[in-house]
């Protein structure tokens, strides 16, 4: 069976790599990006993006004349910059205004470009509403969203333990009671705090258009036993879902873009790296009543 979305990707990551080994012969250039090479089915635009206006090396050079913007290769990360008077070229749309350096791409909006300042909270806040959305069109009569977070912690304890195996071997006897310290990780969900929380009037359901969570095996069950209510009579349900599998940006990912910050001496109060690890541990706790 052919999953198009892996093949698209795997077409993605061949032309990703095509264009930057192209980048990397090219580097004493400038690589302007013209209106008319949108067009061209071998470009694409990288998740991040720079808005910015165009600088003096390549306003002063005239092949650049009539570029709305220009690509660059940082620590093997692809960079457009798109210049902040040639947006409307672009058919691009920026989140929270057109007034920050750095933007990544909505994970279900190609077009949509996100400031990297507020690309998780808003990532946060989408998923909030999709589910509100969910339980409205799966006629829920109250619903409410806990974020908690995972708290990895250290634990030691100490056991006697009865020492079954005997013989020089083990250097011990059978039978002997021995006192054995053990460590062990421990992941407790701190209190969290409440999201969004709504009562309704409750009606028959209708399926609901899924986006970020389409791909969540839960929603999709919950979903699906809504819609045959009348034969399964759900009645409530309670689900804990993982933000790291809807975050839309893995830590691999971030770590590449904080290498690149680096390299472009680009310093902030915390890293893409560190958001992306706190998201791995965030949990939405989903209670929906019908």
């Amino acid at each position: 069976k052919f999953d198009f979305d892996d093949i698209a990707e795997l077409r993605r990551q061949r032309a990703e790599r095509d264009r930057q080994a192209k980048l990397r012969r090219d580097l004493d250039e400038l690589h302007p990006v013209f209106a008319n090479d949108l067009a061209d089915k071998g470009f694409f635009l990288p998740q991040l993006i720079r808005l910015t206006e165009m600088d003096k090396k390549h306003a002063l050079s005239t092949v650049c004349k009539g570029s709305i913007g220009h690509e660059t290769l940082v620590k093997d990360l692809r960079i457009v910059t798109v210049y902040s008077d040639q947006t409307a070229e672009w058919g691009l749309q920026f989140y929270p205004d057109r007034n920050q350096d750095f933007y990544f791409v909505n994970p279900t909006d190609s077009s949509r470009y996100i400031g990297i300042d507020h690309f998780f909270d808003y990532m946060r806040q989408a998923r909030v509403s999709e589910l509100q959305r969910i339980a409205q069109d799966l006629g829920a009569k109250y619903f409410k969203v806990t974020m908690k977070e995972m708290k990895k912690s250290l634990f030691k304890r100490a056991m006697a333990e009865n020492a079954a195996a005997s013989g020089p071997l083990f250097g011990r006897k059978s039978g002997v009671k021995e006192h054995v310290e053990s460590s062990f990780a421990q992941n407790d969900l701190s209190d969290g705090e409440i999201a969004a929380e709504t009562t309704f009037a409750g009606h028959a359901p209708r399926r609901p258009t899924l986006v970020y969570y389409k791909n969540e095996p839960q929603i999709q069950a919950l979903v699906d036993m809504r819609m045959d209510y009348e034969r399964n009579g759900i009645t409530e349900q309670h689900l804990s879902l993982r933000c790291m599998h809807s975050s839309g940006i893995t830590e691999k990912v971030a770590a590449n873009i904080d290498a690149a910050f680096s390299a472009m001496k680009i310093t902030g109060n915390t890293t893409f790296t560190s958001e992306a690890q706190n998201e791995v541990r965030q949990i939405f706790e989903y209670d929906i009543l019908f």
